[in-house]
């Protein structure tokens, strides 16, 4: 197989509809319905070999899109089906295949005996009849260019006319400059640098083929109208030429006494108007109306995500299909997870799933709060409670009211205010602070914590009664260096909302700089990888494409900060603790290091829940890693846990 068919296989995963019409990549997927037709008119079988291909190099979807659907692909897909056709159909001159399709509309894909021909009729039956030999170069160079943009909305391409004689017209087709920079850049990151001169070339047969189907259709007679030069006919200097250059300039040429399609019926104008609506709108109308109803879904599916989540891993998968399962039970969740995974995402999409998404959702960090403070906000207070208490508040039980209620951070609620919780689960009634009215709440519980509460519930610092309460559907959200490959979605997410944000273009990023950020481990997982994509995109890529190098400078000043900001953000007995895993060999439990507790500052041995606060949150901020042995945690120092220990 040739090689231009071997590297494009990789590039055929684009395939499917982009809703970004500016892309400069995006073409009619129109295009790509005609080239199928104008096969499987000329090869059957080589039409069927190819949607025997494309079935196997695409998801049924993104397959449905392309031949089906109405949008817009990419153009290295429609190189691939001419390679495909190229390869397969064993013509005698293949390059007359590009001249057959846009002899079929270009792209349009109507038919020109009836819409094509329709649309001209109405247009030359308004011109003035003594002019025939000026108005079929003026239809000409009006409709060439709005023929192709209906092909390449991004204006991929540019034509312009220009006329040279009364009765000559020439058409130039090239790039757009201003967008040919950024073509070939992208070109380099699918690594099809070298295909942008053989693309030229077939879409400029598609074009010259399109060029003819209009004279076709505006003169009566075929004779009186002439393009050269015909490039299939020319020699394979001509051809190196041209993919060289990537311009072309057709010369078209018509005889004084030129006639035009005419209709002077009114009604058969007014029957060729209803066809044009037919063909050209209602069919649209109708096809758009229905892509409408399932708009949401179709979009999740094609950025690989559910709601707000983002990935298309088996991991999130698994994520994605318990949300869906259980979305609409009133059960209470508890969804686990490293800090920064996206606990609190999947609590919303749960809401957002749900029957109750027209409902508050609330949300309350647990650990942000004392005890006494953290009741009065799940509870609320009544006037006069306490000094300060002017007025009754509400808490976040009576605002979730029929909708959510999101405990964040639950594995650091205190015990007291466990045994309070564990009453309204098991009722749903409860009662202000300082008062005495027993009140009711229709509220869904989904809760959250990075905590091990196994470990809390063995020492005692958290109630079993209450983990069984919360832990009725179970919920486990992998960090991110379980599932590397979402991080490609995940950075075009970010990219996409800081522009967004900034009302500015997307900046791209290289392959390169995918590959940097999938060597990197994210012990910030999620929201690590988003502070690190906007810092690339604010202080190195501003607005262009993300390199590696940019990748590299953004996670080295996020290293730098932290080691600025580490005897600031690192307690003295955190520092001590670091450097009592560093000296035990680098790997230990929790039980090794409270044995030893008493070399370290005062406070540390108190109790093992303070030690394990400590070890979470080490991990949390990439000074050490763990992995389970048996119903035991083994803790070991990272690069930066070592760095740290040394100073």
């Amino acid at each position: 197989m040739p090689n231009n068919l071997n590297h494009l296989h990789q590039a055929i995963r684009h395939t499917g509809l982009t809703s970004d019409i500016n892309d400069p990549f995006a073409v009619s997927s129109r295009l790509a319905q005609t080239i199928y037709h104008t096969l499987q008119e000329n090869h059957p079988q080589v039409a069927k070999q190819l949607v025997q291909d494309l079935h196997t190099r695409t998801d049924p979807e993104a397959y449905d899109l392309l031949l089906q659907g109405r949008g817009f692909t990419y153009f290295h897909v429609i190189l691939y089906f001419y390679a495909f056709i190229t390869h397969h159909a064993n013509r005698p001159n293949t390059l007359t295949f590009p001249v057959e399709v846009g002899r079929k509309g270009g792209g349009l894909y109507i038919n020109p005996e009836t819409d094509v021909l329709s649309l001209t009729q109405l247009l030359v039956s308004a011109l003035p009849q003594h002019q025939n030999d000026r108005n079929i170069g003026l239809l000409l160079q009006a409709l060439a260019p709005m023929m192709l943009d209906k092909i390449f909305p991004c204006k991929l391409f540019q034509v312009t006319s220009q006329f040279t004689s009364d009765h000559t017209l020439d058409i130039s087709l090239q790039y757009n400059t201003q967008n040919q920079n950024q073509t070939l850049a992208q070109l380099a990151q699918l690594g099809l640098t070298q295909e942008i001169g053989p693309f030229f070339q077939t879409i400029a047969l598609q074009i010259q083929g399109t060029i003819q189907l209009g004279l076709r259709t505006f003169a009566q007679r075929m004779r009186d109208v002439r393009i050269t030069p015909s490039i299939e006919r020319q020699s394979n200097i001509i051809h190196q030429t041209l993919q060289t250059t990537c311009q072309h300039t057709w010369t078209v040429t018509w005889k004084p006494n030129v006639h035009l399609r005419r209709t002077e019926n009114p009604d058969h104008i007014l029957n060729q108007v209803q066809t044009i609506y037919d063909t050209l709108h209602r069919r649209d109308l109708e096809y758009f109306q229905e892509r409408i109803k399932t708009l949401e879904t179709r979009l999740q599916e094609l950025e690989g995500g559910y709601h707000d989540l983002i990935g298309n891993s088996p991991q999130m998968r698994r994520v994605y299909d318990t949300v869906k399962q259980i979305a609409d039970t009133d059960l209470t969740v508890l969804v686990r997870g490293a800090s920064g995974s996206g606990k609190e995402l999947v609590a919303r999409a749960l809401h957002n799933s749900s029957s109750r998404r027209s409902k508050p959702f609330v949300a309350v960090n647990c650990a942000a709060f004392s005890e006494s403070l953290l009741e009065t906000e799940l509870f609320g207070h009544e006037k006069g409670a306490f000094t300060g208490a002017d007025q009754t508040k509400p808490g976040r039980f009576e605002r979730a009211n029929g909708g959510t209620l999101f405990l964040d951070e639950a594995g650091d609620i205190p015990l007291a205010t466990q045994i309070k919780l564990l009453r309204v689960l098991e009722s749903r009634e409860y009662e202000r602070v300082g008062g005495t009215q027993m009140l009711s709440t229709d509220v869904r519980i989904v809760a959250a914590t990075n905590r091990n509460l196994e470990n809390l519930i063995a020492e005692g610092t958290f109630r079993e009664d209450f983990y069984y309460r919360l832990n009725v559907l179970p919920i486990y959200l992998p960090p991110l260096r379980e599932r590397l490959e979402d991080i490609p979605l995940l950075a075009n997410h970010f990219l996409h909302t800081i522009a967004a944000r900034t009302q500015a273009i997307p900046a791209k990023i290289s392959r390169g700089a995918l590959g940097r950020l999938l060597d990197h481990t994210y012990p910030g997982n999620v929201r690590e990888l988003q502070h690190i994509i906007e810092r690339a995109v604010a202080i190195y890529a501003q607005g262009g494409t993300l390199t590696a190098d940019h990748i590299e400078q953004a996670l080295s000043l996020g290293t730098q900060t932290s080691h600025m900001t580490t005897s600031s953000t690192l307690s003295v007995r955190q520092q001590e603790l670091i450097t009592l895993i560093h000296h035990s060999a680098n790997t230990c439990t929790v039980d090794d290091l409270f044995a030893q507790s008493s070399t370290l500052s005062e406070g540390m041995g108190k109790s093992k829940r303070t030690l394990q606060n400590d070890l979470s949150k080490l991990a949390s901020m990439g000074y050490l890693t763990w992995q389970k042995r048996g119903s035991a945690r083994t803790y070991t120092l990272t690069p930066r846990g070592v760095e740290i220990a040394n100073k």
